[in-house]
């Protein structure tokens, strides 16, 4: 028996990367945050809507690709609540082949809710609020005068557009190349890499499998997939003091889970 299991944070917010072991606790005080190298902590987000669309292996060299199951399937991550996507496998499925890489897609419109308030005597909130934004990952989310995102009752489901990996950094970039995954915005047939942030219409998650899958008719193979808004989003301080309180609030990509079992 084989069994492979693969699991990491996808962290899509890449202009402004998070520390992502600096958990908010009932604990955490404005003071903790600010002396924090990113002053960042993360917690989870209440309300995490996502759209999976398809989840297939892949071999980079051959070019061969078997998808396990493909149509939109939507729902709420935020919490503890989590979503399976992939179906049982049966082995009259099995597309027999050599597999190197895990393929995920998803919208790429993320509709989040949540936040954080201080233990300080008197708590200092950071919420999602404010207008509709269109950068990739970021939830700068504060409203024409900058405060609404520390106001507790300003606190509301924002929708995320996911379609562009360098905000603020001139051109577009379209691919984020790490070692054990890339992140890849496509435009609407699913395959061709987006050329500008209008195009973007999905994203695509490829993992880099620890070894190759062999998978054969007679192999029974079950896949699970799972997405979590565990630790989704980030809260971010003022550089100038910790009494200045937050200044953004950062979606930070979902817990994607795999877990892969091969029994010949």
């Amino acid at each position: 028996m084989k069994n492979l299991i693969f699991s990491l944070f996808l962290f899509l917010v890449l202009s402004n990367p998070v520390n992502a072991e600096f958990v908010c606790s009932s604990t955490t005080t404005a003071a903790n945050i600010f002396a924090d190298g990113d002053r960042t902590c993360t917690t989870d987000a209440e309300v995490m809507k996502v759209t999976l669309l398809k989840g297939e292996f892949y071999n980079s060299t051959t070019g061969a690709t078997w998808v396990l199951k493909e149509g939109a399937v939507s729902g709420d991550i935020g919490g503890s609540a989590s979503i399976n996507y992939l179906p049982t496998i049966k082995k009259s499925q099995n597309k027999p082949g050599t597999y190197t890489h895990f393929r995920g897609y998803m919208d790429e419109v993320i509709t989040i809710k949540g936040g954080f308030s201080t233990a300080d005597s008197t708590p200092l909130h950071c919420v999602t609020a404010g207008a509709t934004v269109n950068v990739f990952g970021m939830a700068d989310v504060s409203c024409g005068d900058g405060t609404c995102i520390t106001d507790l009752n300003d606190k509301a489901e924002v929708n995320i557009t996911m379609n562009d990996m360098n905000p603020g950094g001139g051109s577009g970039n379209y691919l984020y190349d790490a070692t054990a995954y890339d992140v890849e915005l496509l435009q609407s047939d699913g395959s061709t890499r987006a050329t500008a942030s209008g195009n973007v219409d999905q994203m695509r998650a490829i993992i880099t499998l620890a070894s190759p899958i062999v998978i054969t008719k007679n192999s029974k193979v079950s896949v699970e997939m799972f997405f979590k808004g565990t630790n989704a989003l980030a809260i971010e301080w003022s550089a100038s003091s910790a009494a200045a309180g937050c200044t953004n609030i950062s979606n930070v990509a979902p817990v994607f889970t795999i877990k892969t079992t091969i029994t010949e």
